[in-house]
């Protein structure tokens, strides 16, 4: 959902949105970083946190 507010906001800047010099651009490049990173992902997140519950080891695979 953030990632669709950013993109909206983004759109309705306009085309100078794209400009290095205007903060937005940085902002919705650095949104979209972190949208793309494992620990953003909430499924990844609930099963690492139910394997450290459980008292499982940590699936390497999962990160």
């Amino acid at each position: 959902m953030c990632i669709a507010a950013v993109d909206r906001l983004f759109t309705a800047a306009g085309a100078t949105s794209w400009m290095e010099h205007n903060e937005i651009q940085r902002l919705f490049r650095d949104s979209h970083m972190t949208a793309a990173h494992a620990y953003t992902d909430y499924d990844v997140c609930a099963q690492i946190l139910g394997r450290e519950l459980m008292g499982l080891e940590p699936d390497p695979t999962m990160v």
